[in-house]
């Protein structure tokens, strides 16, 4: 099946919320296109081995001016794709890709926190580079793809922890003043839910979301289409032209973001009720079936109706109110994680 179909019933599937199963189709476009990017790292660092020597300088040059030259081979005849389209599919299946791992429980559990910071970092180089012939090379600058068997084995990454988070804050700036800003902002959400809420990265990120609005519905499908007469267009600016002002981001701390008494459930995603109903149970970090369980007797105990019997009547209805919030989120935390 063709990459663009792919990546049309992924996108499918994560619009309903479906997360995982829209993740390994992401996940196979992502690592087509990357097994296209070594099979090109391969065929020009054979060549300047067998031609060129030793010569840093002839092969730095050499692959500097025929990566996107091969990439529109290789492009071509793989996915019947020029070097800009699959640029779009790159970056849109890297985007889908980390919405996945941000909003399910078990991928956010489950992909290593390594991977998830070096795939933030590509999906910024392709939003911030993607307008430069180079794109290639700008990638496997900070990440080499491992072929083996001509089978895309894994991404190493190629800079130290340290320099890797300084580029996500930097190239987190670049964004801010964009239609990508969402990006920074959804790496915010993925450090938050990691229980990553007082390490220098966060307090970075959460600096430079500052005052941003937050769009009425984050995953809206993206749709791109090159122009009839040929002309190519950035896939920067295409699809996020609409924002509408939605919940401000100033104040993210649990106790403030999602208020009790205004949180609607109407329009909040699947992520956004597990980080509210988690709140209401006194919920975070390594969330787990058991931990559920106590939680939810322990809170729902102080509200029964023998430990009000002698209180007045607002206080009787304020246990009662609270006794429905905390069974509906325990409904809801039951669901997400299978108790």
């Amino acid at each position: 099946m063709k990459i663009r179909k792919i990546r049309a019933i992924a996108d499918d599937l994560l619009e309903r919320n479906k997360y995982e199963e829209a993740f390994y189709l992401y996940d196979e476009i992502y690592a087509r296109i990357w097994n296209a990017i070594g099979t090109i790292q391969k065929g020009l660092n054979d060549f300047s081995h067998d031609f060129l020597g030793n010569s840093f300088q002839s092969q730095y040059k050499l692959k500097n001016t025929f990566s996107s030259k091969a990439g529109e081979t290789i492009f071509k005849k793989w996915f019947d794709l020029d070097v800009d389209q699959t640029l779009n599919e790159l970056t849109f299946a890297t985007y889908g890709h980390i919405q996945c791992i941000c909003y399910s429980p078990f991928l956010n559990k489950t992909i290593s926190a390594d991977m998830v910071y070096l795939e933030f970092l590509i999906l910024q180089t392709l939003i911030n580079e993607g307008d430069q012939d180079d794109w290639i090379n700008k990638l496997l600058k900070i990440a080499t793809p491992v072929i083996e068997d001509q089978r895309l084995k894994k991404i190493r990454q190629n800079l130290t922890d340290a320099t890797l988070k300084k580029m996500l804050v930097e190239n987190a700036e670049k964004l801010k003043e964009t239609d990508w800003k969402e990006v920074t902002i959804f790496m915010m959400d993925y450090l938050f839910n990691m229980g990553d809420n007082f390490s220098d990265l966060y307090l970075a990120i959460k600096k430079i979301v500052g005052t941003y609005f937050r769009q009425k519905n984050y995953r809206k499908k993206k749709t791109e289409k090159k122009e009839e007469t040929n002309q190519q267009e950035s896939f920067r600016g295409q699809n996020f032209h609409s924002y509408e002002k939605y919940e401000r981001y100033e104040k993210y701390e649990r106790t403030t973001f999602y208020r009790h008494d205004n949180f609607d459930t109407t329009r909040a995603t699947d992520f956004e009720k597990t980080k509210y109903y988690a709140q209401i149970l006194g919920l975070s970090g390594n969330i787990t079936k058991t931990l559920i369980r106590k939680k939810y007797l322990e809170l729902v105990a102080q509200y029964h109706p023998d430990k009000v019997f002698e209180l007045g009547e607002d206080l009787k209805i304020l246990a009662e109110t609270k006794t429905k919030q905390l069974n509906a989120a325990y409904d809801w935390m039951k669901k997400i994680y299978h108790v």
